[in-house]
């Protein structure tokens, strides 16, 4: 077997991420072992994660890592936005930079601002927590 003289981490990070997710190793499914269960604190759906979520998510995927090492049932569930308030005020700069208030439209004009900026956005963050590593359940995503 022959190295390569340069190493490409993207190349070796996509490889292995997919060979761990293709094998089912951060899927968890109930059992006899003792449970060991994160239920990921959801990002807002702002656009991107910062490197308080980096830091975060690193912390909760090095304990998920251990408690899989010592046996346990280990399940991080990850999540998405909670409580909206953040993606809010996403939507309303997104809308003053358009020339429109959010005080002229209705609740059902406002969401559908939201549910755009949902669907440009959303998936972002998670698709960031899969390139830093992130050893979640993507099966319990909802």
């Amino acid at each position: 077997m022959e190295l390569s003289k340069n190493f490409t981490p993207s190349e070796t990070d996509s490889k292995w991420y997919e060979h761990w997710l293709s094998k089912g190793y951060f899927n968890s499914t109930p059992d006899e072992r003792e449970p060991y269960t994160i239920v990921i604190p959801p990002p807002n759906v702002t656009g991107v994660l910062h490197m308080g979520h980096c830091l975060n998510n690193t912390i909760q995927d090095i304990l998920t890592r251990r408690a899989r090492m010592s046996g346990k049932n280990a399940c991080w569930v990850p999540g998405t936005d909670h409580a909206s308030i953040a993606t809010e005020a996403k939507v309303v700069q997104m809308l003053r930079e358009r020339g429109i208030t959010k005080s002229s439209l209705s609740r059902e004009e406002f969401l559908n601002y939201a549910w755009e900026w949902k669907e440009k956005y959303g998936g972002i963050i998670l698709q960031q927590l899969r390139k830093m590593g992130c050893s979640l359940d993507w099966n319990r995503t909802s």
